[in-house]
């Protein structure tokens, strides 16, 4: 509404000033047209916003090409400016689960204030900003590109930062049984996190500590391969006694237009 009255506004004013009426004329006109320049707006808007949202979309996706690799995407990511389209991402794609997974991580740790919590694979952190909206005040980022990290530090909703690739033998910084909790969204896609990095995911969480993972719920019929691989592998550390699948949550919206996904496991 803001962006359409101002919007408005500019118009309007530009109109007044080419065209020297007056005031009584100005209200006149905005008495008879703003109903039916308002709905232009809005339709020229909601058209301009399913661009937006379809770029957006097309922008997200050139980091899940499956030439690109883990390296390849790393790089990628490891750009500012590439940082700051990432994160316009949120209001273009509507992006709405942050407070979801804090509100289930809050759930299930009994003082949010005192858990310390891995946000891993932050990207530009905002899933931290949802957990630190619910009260978490001891949670670290985590990224693979050094440039996600340092937009992180700027937020002030981190305490330290890890910038590293975890899975296919490389392993986290942290000792065993650190975290209390560890979110992560989006992150489970091809040349993000390879499935093998759940072991270490298990590893740094303390024993009865929660792994909270949100993703596309279509993502067992886009990404079939990677997402077969990546629940092999989460059974096996099931099978090993390493944790346990907790539950699952189904959601309406990941983003515009798409439902979501989380799976909740509890480290044993």
């Amino acid at each position: 509404t803001i962006n359409l009255s101002l919007a408005f506004n500019f118009r309007l004013s530009v109109y007044v000033y080419f065209n020297n009426i007056s005031l009584k004329q100005v209200l006149l006109i905005v008495s008879h047209t703003t109903e039916s320049i308002l709905k232009v707006s809005a339709i020229t808007m909601e058209k301009t916003a399913d661009e937006n949202f379809k770029q957006g979309e097309e922008f997200i996706q050139t980091f899940h090409r499956e030439d690109l690799g883990y390296d390849g995407c790393i790089k990628a990511y490891d750009d500012k400016k590439i940082v700051k389209i990432y994160h316009s991402m949120r209001e273009i794609m509507s992006y709405d689960v942050s407070g979801t997974i804090a509100n289930i991580l809050a759930g299930l740790i009994p003082d949010i204030t005192k858990a310390k919590i891995l946000d891993l694979a932050a990207g530009s952190g905002m899933i931290g900003k949802g957990l630190y909206d619910r009260g978490f005040r001891n949670v670290d980022a985590h990224d693979g590109a050094a440039a996600m990290v340092d937009y992180c530090r700027t937020t002030g909703h981190y305490k330290d930062f890890f910038t590293c690739f975890v899975g296919n033998g490389q392993t986290l910084p942290m000792e065993d049984d650190t975290y209390d909790g560890i979110s992560c969204s989006g992150a489970t896609v091809i040349n993000h996190l390879p499935p093998s990095a759940q072991r270490e995911i298990a590893r740094v969480i303390k024993p009865g500590g929660f792994f909270v993972n949100a993703y596309r719920a279509n993502l067992y019929e886009t990404e079939v391969e990677y997402a077969n691989e990546w629940r092999e592998e989460a059974e096996r550390l099931e099978k090993e006694g390493k944790w346990t699948l907790y539950g699952v949550l189904n959601f309406r919206k990941y983003f515009r237009g798409t439902a979501g996904r989380m799976d909740i496991y509890q480290v044993l």
